[in-house]
């Protein structure tokens, strides 16, 4: 029903209602931490996380194949033996999700890989370790490691204890088959997650109770770490330490720089003699046959040397490729 005027009844008590009925809007500026609201789903967070307590992050430095591409490639040069989702994550970072276990502790078994796309190049791709503290500038301090127990009798190779033991260091994975079928009695040895940044202990204690008379004595087992990745604080980088970081020591660069022309001399003079090595860059080199075939390459590039004869002796593909020259 229209108003004298013309106008909707709502409109018409709009004109005619006081500004009084209406609280002016605050010129007051907010400042402090309390302007952006806290989620009410904070607490529950760490319920959260454990959906992806089996998720790996792909780190592709050098460029990328199409990310569908890469879900039907990823599993099976992974070999990966169940399922998984594959997603993009961030800029050159993909989110691998596995549903099985070991299918996560296998892909973290291998410091890098590289993905052989449909264009015949060869992508090199990190795995790390994925969690709440992921960002796209910095790699993980977290780290699959193999730690063992020289001291151990084999008496105590049962996987109770000794994921008991390797809790001191971090969280606990697998055992390696030798300690399962213990075929190795000199040692233990059991994959755990570590954080690189914490202290290493070296020895862990083992309460031990005699059964016929009850007495309990205490043990010191000895940790020995195969193999502890190196972190480094300033780029926030793993795979070298402080002390080698070209950031914090540019001098290390140029002694880098002197070895590497050092090297390439001696190659260059040894060429002559028929002795060179030269390793393969994946990514600049196709491949022409699928992976695990041998290939033949009719040439290959050399300055100043066209007139000098060789031919390819042997070419296994594999993590890294050798090509021998002679």
């Amino acid at each position: 029903m229209l108003s004298a005027d013309g106008q909707p009844p709502l409109m018409a008590g709009l004109d005619s209602a006081s500004s009084a009925q209406f609280s002016p809007l605050s010129n007051k500026m907010h400042t402090g931490q309390n302007t952006i609201p806290n989620s009410p789903f904070l607490n529950k967070f760490a319920d959260i996380i454990k959906g992806h307590s089996s998720s790996v992050v792909g780190k592709f430095s050098y460029g990328a194949p199409d990310i569908n591409e890469l879900r039907d490639l990823i599993p099976k040069q992974c070999e990966l033996l169940g399922s998984c989702q594959i997603g993009l994550l961030r800029n050159r970072h993909v989110l691998i999700r596995c549903d099985r276990m070991d299918d996560y502790i296998k892909i973290l078994s291998k410091n890098s890989y590289y993905i052989i796309a449909k264009d015949g190049y060869a992508y090199q791709m990190r795995p790390f370790i994925y969690d709440a503290n992921f960002k796209a500038g910095e790699e993980t301090t977290k780290a699959t490691i193999w730690i063992s127990f020289p001291d151990l009798l084999s008496t105590f190779f049962v996987k109770k204890v000794l994921f008991s033991l390797a809790s001191v260091v971090g969280k606990p994975l697998q055992l390696d088959l030798a300690t399962i079928n213990k075929t190795r009695s000199s040692c233990a040895r059991v994959k755990v997650q570590v954080d690189l940044l914490t202290e290493k202990p070296e020895f862990v204690q083992m309460q031990l109770e005699d059964e016929s008379t009850l007495e309990k004595r205490i043990i010191n087992v000895r940790i020995q770490y195969d193999s502890l990745p190196a972190y480094c604080m300033k780029c926030k980088l793993q795979g070298h330490g402080e002390e080698e970081c070209r950031v914090l020591h540019p001098k290390l660069v140029q002694q880098y720089d002197d070895t590497q022309n050092t090297t390439q001399n001696i190659d260059n003079k040894q060429l002559y003699k028929g002795v060179v090595k030269s390793r393969w860059k994946p990514i600049n080199m196709s491949f022409t046959k699928k992976v695990g075939e041998l290939m033949t390459v009719k040439g290959l590039e050399r300055k100043d040397i066209n007139e000098i004869p060789f031919f390819v002796a042997k070419l296994v593909v594999s993590e890294f490729v050798e090509v021998v020259v002679w």
